[in-house]
């Protein structure tokens, strides 16, 4: 009957410190879901983030090539105003 009693007790420290870690295991994976999620919104807002930007470069990309075909009329525009010059000299 001793016997008995003590094993149940062993089984019953057992069973607590199986249960204690049990508890453990659920908080941690817990806490590491709620870090992935944070981490998946973080990683869809730098995401949303590029895509602003590459918006951003592509109108400033094509602001560049009208700015680069104005300078070329303009230059062309000085040049027959330099040759009209020089003819009527």
């Amino acid at each position: 009957l001793k016997k008995n009693t003590q094993k149940l007790e062993k089984l019953r420290i057992e069973s607590e410190a199986n249960l204690a870690r049990a508890d453990r295991a659920e908080a941690e994976v817990k806490e590491l879901k709620a870090e992935v999620a944070k981490k998946e919104t973080d990683i869809q807002n730098l995401n949303n983030k590029i895509k602003l930007l590459q918006m951003d470069l592509e109108r400033t990309e094509k602001r560049v090539e009208e700015v680069k075909i104005k300078k070329a009329e303009g230059d062309k525009e000085d040049s027959q105003i330099e040759v009209l010059t020089r003819k009527v000299q």
